[in-house]
């Protein structure tokens, strides 16, 4: 009887959304507006007889005339356009550069004073998980409404180690970087995985030197160098930016991975196997400790994923500084000047806005629930309480009736955790980022700002020479590394490291990258 209740509310639910805008639609008498949609090169969405946007348009009275463009034809079309005066009065889904368009031309309207009133889906979860970090354009203003499909996740590498093994050999999890070298001591020497053979454990293991999740670099944050392969800085708790070879603990670093290489606990294979050889060797039962992902729907096998437990990185006297990840919107629609000029802005806004309600963003990714006029079966729903599960299978079926991923779609970490059972391996990277944030280890402000959100700050001879200066300090400091951790660090190699980063440019990197993150902190009260 309580299954069926639910049942009955969801599907009261879902009618009342498609009936409410029917008795007091957006427009009293029909408008028709033209949209340019941005579509998958894969995907042969027929948007001018979509049921979604059919059911949308009887509901608010705005009809669509639409102009599709492919992936493939996106960048050429949208130049053309521009070019031509001749403009939609939305663009949806596909990218388009906001400061030519938006700061400079002022083709592209700013939408942030109309959002509390005309978009009240969208407002109320704009300011979710820092999610509107990077909307924004270089002005302040906010060109696009955004589209997200969040995990609610705020690092990639999470250090894992064998369980299994430590009860082995009665030993207790490692907090700090002296317990860890007296854990993988024992890993070598104690037969830890109890086969018998005392020389087939791995102590400790990455794949690849530059991997995210599982490489070497993910290593030195036990050192409190936030490192990764996508920018060769980063950002203090002060603000201020530092070229990660100049980190306190880099040089530590480099000598611990080193010590551990000489003393056959680092897996010599470490700076150049691929996944594919890490996971054989996982899967063995031959790795004590390491770093990736998650332990559930990966590469790790079942009676083995079950050793690994989650750890927070054992310190060293430089503390654990891990590197945090935003997770950011892409973008989902713009309006032009054509909307302005015909006085369309209010009622696109909230044609746009009654896509984000709750019910229809769901129906707009996973299909329509079960109801009358419905025209297929259900593969998602409600269930006691009011939480979602999607039990079918999520298909290319699906863009006959709804737009799936390009649609409108703004869904938060925290906005998806309130409203979705989420699979079991989201849950386990979720619980993991919660440990991280209440262990205090991750870095404050994340290399995010400086990978993804810079661009707009930076002049276009700015933007070559940091890309230029990246490449060269990128392939200088895996030359580094690699040479530190096979050969160790002297006096006359660090110094050589740090005359030749100067030669190179890193001083000119950190502040062209300072100059640029000031312009964000002081345009976006950071």
């Amino acid at each position: 009887m309580k299954k069926l209740l639910s049942t009955i509310l969801a599907v009261a639910m879902l009618l009342t959304c498609f009936s409410v805008a029917s008795a007091d639609p957006i427009v009293e008498e029909p408008i028709t507006i033209r949209v340019m949609q941005y579509a998958l090169e894969n995907q042969q969405a027929d948007f001018e007889n979509m049921w979604y946007f059919d059911v949308l348009e009887d509901e608010t009275n705005i009809h669509v005339e639409w102009e599709v463009v492919r992936d493939e034809d996106w960048e050429t079309k949208t130049n053309l356009m521009f070019a031509s005066g001749d403009y939609p009065d939305v663009i949806i889904r596909g990218t388009i550069d906001v400061e030519e368009y938006g700061v400079n031309q002022g083709i592209l309207i700013p939408i942030e004073d109309y959002l509390e009133e005309y978009m009240p889906n969208y407002y109320s979860r704009l300011s979710m998980n820092n999610i509107n970090a990077s909307i924004p354009a270089s002005d302040g203003h906010s060109y696009y409404v955004g589209w997200v499909e969040a995990q609610n996740i705020n690092h990639e590498p999470n250090t894992f180690i064998n369980q299994k093994w430590l009860d082995n050999l009665g030993l207790e999890i490692p907090t700090t970087i002296e317990e860890l070298n007296e854990v993988l001591i024992a890993f070598r020497d104690q037969d830890a995985n109890g086969n018998g053979d005392p020389n087939d454990e791995i102590p400790f293991s990455a794949a690849d030197l530059v991997h995210q999740t599982q490489g070497v670099y993910t290593h030195f944050a036990n050192f409190g160098v936030p490192l990764t392969p996508f920018i060769a800085a980063y950002i203090n708790d002060d603000k201020q930016v530092y070229f990660v070879g100049d980190a306190e603990g880099f040089r530590a670093a480099c000598e611990w991975l080193h010590w551990c290489y000489a003393e056959g606990l680092l897996d010599p294979e470490s700076m150049t196997q691929d996944s594919n050889n890490w996971n054989v060797k996982v899967n063995d039962d031959r790795v004590g400790y390491t770093t990736y992902l998650r332990t559930i729907a990966t590469a790790w096998q079942d009676g083995i994923k079950e050793n690994y437990v989650s750890i927070i990185p054992p310190a060293s006297e430089y503390g654990v500084k891990v590197s945090r990840i935003l997770e950011l919107p892409d973008e989902g629609a713009y309006l032009t000047v054509a909307a302005q000029e015909k006085g369309y802005v209010e009622e696109i806004l909230q044609w746009l806005d009654a896509q984000l309600e709750q019910d229809m963003m769901f129906i707009s990714r996973y299909g329509p629930l079960e109801a009358e006029g419905a025209p297929m079966e259900p593969i998602w729903e409600y269930d006691e309480d009011g939480k979602l599960n999607v039990f079918g299978e999520i298909t290319d079926a699906l863009y006959q009736y709804v737009p799936m991923i390009m649609g409108q779609y703004f869904a938060p970490g925290d906005f998806i955790f309130q409203k979705f059972n989420m699979p079991a391996h989201r849950v386990e990277r979720y619980e993991q980022s919660v440990q991280y944030e209440e262990a205090g280890v991750l870095e404050k402000y994340s290399f995010h700002y400086l990978y993804k959100l810079m661009s707009a700050y930076f002049t276009p001879d700015e933007a070559l020479q940091v890309s230029r200066l990246f490449t060269e300090l990128d392939t200088f400091l895996q030359e580094s590394i690699t040479s530190f951790i096979i050969n160790g660090v002297t006096d006359d190699s660090w110094n050589t490291f740090v005359e030749t980063a100067k030669a190179i440019g890193s001083e000119e990197y950190v502040a062209l990258y300072q100059k640029a993150f000031d312009a964000y902190c002081e345009a976006n009260g950071l």
